[in-house]
């Protein structure tokens, strides 16, 4: 096998392979980080569990069975978190079939199941859990019923959940900001079920309601999706005036109204809320013409008061999530943590914290593991100095006279500046073709920058580049990162990048032939790019001669191979397969032969060995010229000029030029019978 088959099976192999390539997060130690967990959303088919395997793992609380699972992790910001899967629908191009979605924790190689709930429908999943630990890593495992795979959208929300809402409006959940959040299970619809009589929603059947105070002028839109997308959802916003004057939701103050039976309706639609491209401000129940949910958003007065009323019409003991957008916010608390570094990445490090507040009564700060101070309640500043490197997390609650509470948070990583990496490499120099290791030792919690040339980077600590350009020789770069502290760059030098040679030869006399023991053979080398040969004659004996003679002292089969190397290692090889060295020397030509189509003695075959050129004709009785060859494999089939040969006798004449360069005749004559 030559080399540049042996490449091209081995470039074959790895292509095939990459294509059933794992997902890099198939298990819980490679969890894809979701580096923002406050309202993420990726693409639709973005993620995939395609050619993932089971992690071995007990299946979670909620799930048919364990299926082909990846996993992501992200940093708890709230005290609950949503997940939502979305997987095949009419409306997107994901694949996935029957998701399921879990939370973990995973501490000293132990893994917990956070155990909240789940509800699946039309291949949408959501999972919920509360009393979560802000600023503590958790993980979100996914997976599908019957092993199936294919691709999904996630949606992650880690948020801090509002008062449990009543079901009349005298017991409404006073809303602080515009953070999203979820809302798990609503059940009845309160002690009055027509607060909304006169609108769109003359009746409520399992009922929430919300309410809060314009901060500015601004608009204002939402998004409401069930926690089960079979479930028919509707909604009345309210405005109740300026700080609510102690009115009561009505008919006559109702400013929005959605109650269309989107669940039941062709096409179908759960979704609702208001957004800014629709026109109508009010939807009416059924399925009526151009009704998609979705009505014009608002624009909220500084000070007004407004009241939201959302119904669950289909079932009780299912929820919902809702999402606000616009420049309009709401009243309340407001804190936002400054922090700032001193000796940054040194061990003298020090972390200064402090706020900007306003409309708040109360200040709860908690500085997080490890702190030096772990708790205060005013503005500050506070300097704190860390005993323990990792991920921290610092939180302040700020609480107003109304009751309205707001978290913030700041997630941040105590690191100190790590040291210079030493580059580990699997060689000097190196080939076209083959493979450049480089690595440097692992860092909990790391990341690694490299770069090289022609604008090449990475991001692990351990890297296998393949050769394939010359363009690759050069500086290759690498900083270790922890935390925002990165290490003074370490290089290491790759020289130049050799080209392969190319081992070829032919032989004199060439090959194919018919030749005849003892038989010299010069073998005569066309390789490039070596400078260093190998040959083996197939007989037992090699050399290493540029351009050898070999003399082959016994018949049979020979296959030779020459071997080309550079300097440097590089290495090509080149092989022929079929010399082929009979008994004797003289020529063996019959007498007769009769081309009659019986298959039996059809051609004349002429059987001579060792001539480097070759010349047989054959005339008829006229001295006409009837066959031609210099094909010491060709023979003749008795027919000249496209038409059957006359029977009769026909003359010979045999030409050539021996391995001695000697040249030969041999004449004589022949029967053609049939």
């Amino acid at each position: 096998m030559s080399t540049r088959f042996f490449l091209f099976l081995t470039l074959y192999i790895f292509f095939q392979n990459a294509k059933a390539q794992i997902p890099p997060n198939d298990d819980i130690k490679h969890a894809m980080p979701i580096k923002s967990a406050l309202v993420y959303c990726s693409a639709d088919a973005e993620f995939v569990n395609v050619n993932a395997t089971p992690s071995g793992y007990k299946k979670g609380s909620f799930w048919g069975s364990e299926g082909k699972d990846v996993w992501y992790s992200f940093t708890a910001i709230g005290t609950d978190v949503m997940a939502t899967v979305t997987g095949k629908s009419p409306e997107n191009n994901n694949t996935l079939i029957d998701p399921l979605a879990a939370f973990y924790t995973y501490k000293d190689n132990i893994l917990t199941e956070q155990i909240g709930s789940m509800t699946s429908s039309h291949n949408i999943t959501t999972a919920y859990k509360g009393g979560l630990t802000i600023g503590e890593t958790y993980y979100l495992r996914i997976s599908a019923e019957n092993e199936a795979t294919g691709t999904f959208k996630l949606c992650l929300n880690s948020y801090n959940p509002p008062k449990k809402p009543g079901q009349d409006f005298s017991s409404a959940a006073l809303l602080c900001n515009k953070d999203s959040f979820t809302e798990l299970s609503i059940s009845g619809a309160g002690q009055n079920n027509r607060e909304a009589a006169g609108t769109c929603l003359s009746t409520e059947s399992n009922s929430a309601w919300y309410t809060w105070v314009a901060a500015n002028n601004g608009n204002l839109g939402f998004t409401i999706m069930p926690t089960s997308t079979t479930d028919d959802i509707d909604w009345v916003l309210f405005d109740l005036g300026p700080g609510g004057n102690l009115i009561t939701p009505s008919a006559t103050n109702a400013i929005r109204c959605a109650a269309g039976s989107g669940v039941n309706c062709n096409p179908r639609y759960y979704l609702t809320g208001m957004n800014s491209t629709s026109v109508d401000v009010t939807e009416q129940g059924g399925c009526l013409p151009n009704q998609d949910g979705f009505v014009k958003e608002i624009e909220m007065i500084e000070g007004h008061q407004y009241a939201l009323l959302i119904d669950n019409f289909s079932n009780g003991n299912n929820g919902f999530s809702i999402a606000f957008d616009g420049r309009g916010e709401f009243l309340g608390p407001k804190s936002t943590i400054i922090m700032k570094t001193e000796n940054a990445c040194m061990s003298s490090q020090k972390f200064i914290f402090t706020t900007e507040a306003n409309n708040y009564n109360s200040l709860n700060w908690s500085f997080g593991t490890g702190a030096s101070m772990a708790n205060a309640n005013t503005t500050g500043p506070f300097e704190l100095t860390y005993t323990t490197a990792g991920m921290k997390t610092v939180t302040l609650e700020a609480i107003s006279s109304r009751g309205c509470r707001t978290v913030s948070s700041q997630s941040f990583y105590v690191a100190l500046k790590p040291d210079q990496p030493v580059i580990s490499s699997n060689g000097t120099s190196f080939c076209l073709g083959s493979n450049l290791e480089l690595s440097v030792p692992e860092i909990p919690d790391a990341t690694y920058l490299w770069t090289g040339p022609a604008g090449f980077s990475a991001g692990t600590a351990t890297l296998s580049i393949p050769i394939n350009s010359l363009t690759q020789s050069g500086d290759y770069t690498v900083s270790v990162k922890v935390g925002d502290c990165i290490s003074d760059a370490a290089v290491v030098h790759i020289p130049a990048i050799v080209k392969n040679p190319v081992a070829n030869f032919q032989t004199d006399p060439a090959i194919p032939g018919k030749f005849a023991a003892p038989t010299p053979v010069t073998f005569l080398n066309r390789s490039l790019h070596a400078d260093r040969f190998e040959w083996d004659f197939g007989d037992g004996l090699t050399s290493t001669e540029y351009q050898p003679t070999h003399i082959y002292e016994k018949p049979g089969t020979y296959q030779i191979q020459l071997r080309a190397f550079t300097r440097n290692g590089c290495a090509d090889s080149f092989t022929v397969r079929n010399l082929v060295l009979l008994n004797g020397t003289e020529p063996l030509i019959p007498n007769s032969f009769s081309p009659n189509g019986d298959g039996i003695n059809d051609h004349l075959n002429i059987n001579v060995t060792n001539l480097k050129r070759f010349s047989f004709k054959i005339f008829n009785r006229y001295g006409d010229e009837v066959f031609l060859t210099t094909n010491i494999f060709n023979s003749w089939d008795g027919r000249w000029r496209n038409n059957p040969a006359p029977v009769g006798a026909y003359y010979y004449v045999l030409d050539g030029v021996d391995l001695f360069n000697k040249e030969v005749r041999y004449n004589g004559s022949i029967t053609l019978i049939r």
